[in-house]
C-alpha cells in the first residue's frame, strides 16, 4: 500500500472500531506480520489486499486486538472494515469472530452494487 492508501485505510478501520466498542481510544497498527488472503485491486497510490495478521496496539505498546481487514471497492466508492477481529486486552470484548460483511457496512454499500456481494454477507 501507498501512503495515501494506508492512511485512509487504517481511519476506515479505526472508524469500524466503534461497531466493536472502541471510540476515541489511540490506536497503533502494525502490519509486520500481516499476511495476504485473496482477493486485491488497486487504488489511490498502491495495491490492496485483504490481509490477516494486523495488530493493534495502544500508546503503551500493549496489544488490543488482532484482526483480518477486507474491502469493498467499486467504481466511486471504497471502503476497508474488520473481516475478522479479536480482542486481546480484556477491556475490550465485543470483538468480531465470524467472516463476512457484517450488517453495518452492509449498509454502507450502493444500492447499485449489493448483488455482487450478497453470498459475502453475515
Amino acid at each position: 500500500m501507498g501512503p495515501r492508501l494506508r492512511v485512509l485505510v487504517e481511519e476506515q478501520l479505526i472508524d469500524d472500531l466503534c461497531n466493536y466498542g472502541i471510540e476515541n481510544f489511540p490506536i497503533k497498527f502494525d502490519w509486520s506480520k500481516s499476511c495476504i488472503e485473496g482477493h486485491d485491486d488497486e487504488y489511490l497510490d498502491g495495491y490492496l489486499e485483504n490481509y490477516s495478521g494486523i495488530k493493534l496496539f495502544d500508546l503503551n505498546d500493549d496489544i488490543i486486538a488482532e484482526g483480518w481487514m477486507d474491502f469493498i471497492h467499486v467504481p466511486d466508492f471504497f471502503l476497508a472494515y474488520w473481516d475478522h477481529l479479536e480482542f486481546l486486552d480484556p477491556r475490550f470484548s465485543n470483538g468480531k469472530m465470524q467472516f463476512g460483511i457484517p450488517p453495518h457496512i452492509w449498509q454502507k454499500i450502493p444500492e447499485s452494487f449489493k448483488f455482487n456481494y450478497e453470498k459475502d454477507q453475515m
